[in-house]
């Protein structure tokens, strides 16, 4: 592919396919994936929807949420699993060469930003579980520690991101299952209707798409190295369709049970303080060490020559500064954000990928304007359901992928035409198109 940026020499490579025959299986892979999703975030999203929908409507929002993920994530797994590259060359060659980097800018500013809610959070969660421990450290001091700690392992690697999911995932499923069990056995299981009525369960389950959805755009960063693309879509399933609306659920159970609204202080109430200080510890941690790494790729493509140790200590700088500035007050808001903007991009580059599978050809460009085109009609789509009561889907971030991709393959069909192009795909690194 002859307008992508050479590969780089260093450290985990954005810029070029990873060699077939190597890498994780499902087990691994579903273990990174679960890594990330089981964070503080979640926590809150979890029994905020708990205390607005009440126990049934809630595991409804939980469940559809993630069936609506896993729409999004299988076809961005398998693209990553069998092309073996990273999201940024996906989006390279839907954009176009400069264009492209335009849009992983706006993606790795989304990622940064999600680092320093996840940073903040963890900030005010540890200020109020670890004075029994530690006291005297404010929350800004917590959050600084925590970014210097993430950075760190941002540094090693995919290496770090492996080795971290493999120990951290199981031991948060677990404290987790702790402070259900111990909540439930204390307060007995919560009545099945109640809630506060804040919302209805479509505005629940966009809730939950809208905190996960960059996630599943980046897919192809961690199904790369997937051994196959069938491991690949297995883990997604297990991670997305499964152990994610099953997490979100149990964050709010311990809820409903206590009444309270936070998991750490229903945790605290029920004498697990450090239980809590882990769970807290180990989900910022796990979370906010992918998004650097993800970051970390997005960078790499968009200043290729850059060393990646510079490019990740530049990252986790910036990520701590939006972090410790209080970015994570602003959760709901930038959660709804990134469920408008930046589900469309996933749109056009999967189905420019899907396309070149079939054996369409473009000449090399620097900018693709059909690609923004149908990016923008996306945007537009999913804003004006505030105001305008037509929706496919009744889930915004879906409603705008969907029609992203749609908008791409008449646009596109244009712009071929136009150039006169036809013949075989050219982002094809394992030979097939």
């Amino acid at each position: 592919m002859n307008e992508l940026p050479p590969a780089r020499p260093d450290g985990d490579h954005a810029t070029r396919a990873l060699p077939p025959g190597e890498g994780l299986g499902a087990w691994r892979i579903g273990l990174i994936l679960m890594g990330a999703l089981i964070a503080l975030p979640c926590f809150v999203t979890g029994a905020e929807l708990a205390h607005a929908l009440g126990r049934q409507q809630a595991l409804l929002a939980c469940l559809g949420g993630g069936a609506v993920l896993l729409l999004l994530a299988l076809p961005a797994a398998y693209a990553g699993a069998r092309s073996r590259l990273s999201t940024y060359m996906l989006i390279l060659d839907a954009f176009g060469s400069l264009g492209g980097r335009c849009v992983n800018l706006v993606l790795s500013l989304a990622l940064l930003g999600w680092f320093g809610v996840v940073a903040g959070l963890f900030g005010q969660a540890m200020a109020a579980v670890a004075p029994a421990f530690l006291a005297g450290v404010p929350a800004l001091g917590w959050s600084l520690a925590g970014c210097l700690l993430m950075l760190v392992t941002n540094l090693v690697g995919f290496r770090a991101l492996d080795g971290l999911s493999q120990l951290a995932t199981p031991l948060k499923l677990g404290l987790l299952l702790w402070a259900c069990w111990v909540a439930l056995e204390g307060h007995g299981v919560p009545p099945a209707g109640g809630g506060a009525g804040d919302y209805s369960v479509l505005q629940g389950m966009s809730l939950v798409v809208g905190g996960v959805v960059i996630g599943c755009i980046l897919l192809p960063d961690i199904c790369r190295h997937a051994l196959s693309p069938g491991r690949a879509l297995l883990a997604v399933f297990c991670a997305f369709g499964l152990g994610f609306p099953l997490v979100l659920a149990l964050a709010g159970l311990p809820s409903l049970a206590t009444g309270e609204r936070q998991l750490v202080a229903i945790m605290l109430a029920l004498g697990l303080g450090l239980p809590a200080m882990l769970i807290i510890l180990l989900s910022a941690w796990s979370t906010n060490a992918y998004n650097l790494y993800a970051a970390t790729l997005v960078c790499a493509s968009v200043a290729p020559h850059v060393q990646r140790r510079r490019l990740a200590l530049f990252t986790g700088v910036l990520g701590a500064a939006l972090g410790l500035a209080g970015l994570g007050d602003a959760l709901q808001h930038y959660l709804a954000l990134l469920a408008v903007a930046l589900p469309p991009v996933g749109g056009v580059y999967l189905c420019n990928y899907y396309l070149n599978l079939r054996g369409a050809v473009r000449k090399p460009r620097r900018w693709r304007l059909e690609a923004f085109g149908a990016w923008a009609c996306g945007v537009l789509a999913a804003t004006l359901q505030a105001v305008w009561p037509f929706t496919l889907t009744w889930v915004p971030a879906l409603d705008s992928l969907l029609v992203a991709a749609a908008c791409y393959l008449l646009l596109r069909g244009v712009a071929a035409r136009r150039e006169g192009q036809e013949g075989r795909g050219t982002l094809r690194p394992d030979g097939a198109g």
